[in-house]
């Protein structure tokens, strides 16, 4: 390690909790990454001159997915450190670094999170419900809790340590090794999670209509989206509703 030091990384790992604290429609995350890089600043930068420069380079507009931010803050420090210690003149690779990532670090944070890991999670813990009753909760709020402690503390000292060799962790054809594996986990676990329901409301009710009306409902929306691109909780919620309306119309 160079200039920067591990408790520095540990305060811009702390302020990234709050990167969407100063959302705005015009600069999305700018203001927060701005903030975030604070501690960077003040290690590196020894001239109110300098430090200014800094600020201001940081408060262009940005975006990225909130848990997956650490990615760009690690990789950033590391190239601005990389320019004081090689004396850089020109400091537009590190804009453009930050421009080049925007796009993978939402599509990887929205697919990782909002479709696999939360749902998943989710139905888990349903499952759970039957079992555990409300403590199930406390498992959600612990498991989701951890997977996104752990992407963001992995984030920022990966990414630091690879400076521009971010891109390739954030490259979609690498990481498809781990998101596939989690699409079939997820889609085997959905599939449990709805017999288990079915013959929890088949017992309750000792009917099979209940369970009748639910496949059929869940047959209809799969023969109607099946050429769409949706999302898994959209899918969800399509059966749901469709399993309410062929209940109330028989």
């Amino acid at each position: 390690m160079g200039l920067i030091r591990k408790t520095d990384l540990i305060r811009v790992l702390l302020r990234s909790f709050y990167v969407q604290g100063s959302w705005n429609p015009e600069r999305l995350l700018a203001l927060g990454f701005c903030f975030c890089m604070i501690p960077i600043a003040r290690r590196l930068m020894n001239s109110k001159a300098g430090l200014t420069e800094f600020l201001q380079r940081h408060l262009d507009f940005f975006n990225s997915h909130p848990y997956m931010v650490t990615y760009a803050l690690g990789a950033v420090a590391n190239i601005e450190e990389q320019a004081i210690l090689k004396r850089w003149d020109d400091k537009r690779p590190i804009t453009v670094l930050k421009n080049r990532i925007i796009g993978p670090l939402g599509a990887i944070g929205d697919i990782l999170f909002w479709q696999l890991i939360r749902p998943a999670l989710g139905l888990l813990t349903i499952s759970l419900l039957w079992i555990f009753g409300i403590g199930a909760v406390a498992f959600y709020l612990l498991a989701y809790n951890f997977a996104h402690f752990t992407v963001q503390f992995k984030g920022l000292f990966d990414s630091y340590v690879k400076g521009f060799d971010v891109v390739r962790i954030l490259s979609m054809r690498g990481l498809q090794k781990y998101l596939t594996p989690l699409k079939n986990m997820f889609a085997g676990l959905m599939g449990a999670e709805f017999v288990v329901l079915m013959r929890k409301i088949q017992l309750e009710t000792n009917s099979w209509r209940a369970v009748a009306i639910f496949a059929i409902a869940a047959l209809v929306s799969f023969l109607v989206v099946r050429r769409q691109r949706i999302t898994i909780d959209l899918l969800v919620i399509i059966v749901i509703c469709g399993s309410i309306i062929i209940g109330l119309v028989i």
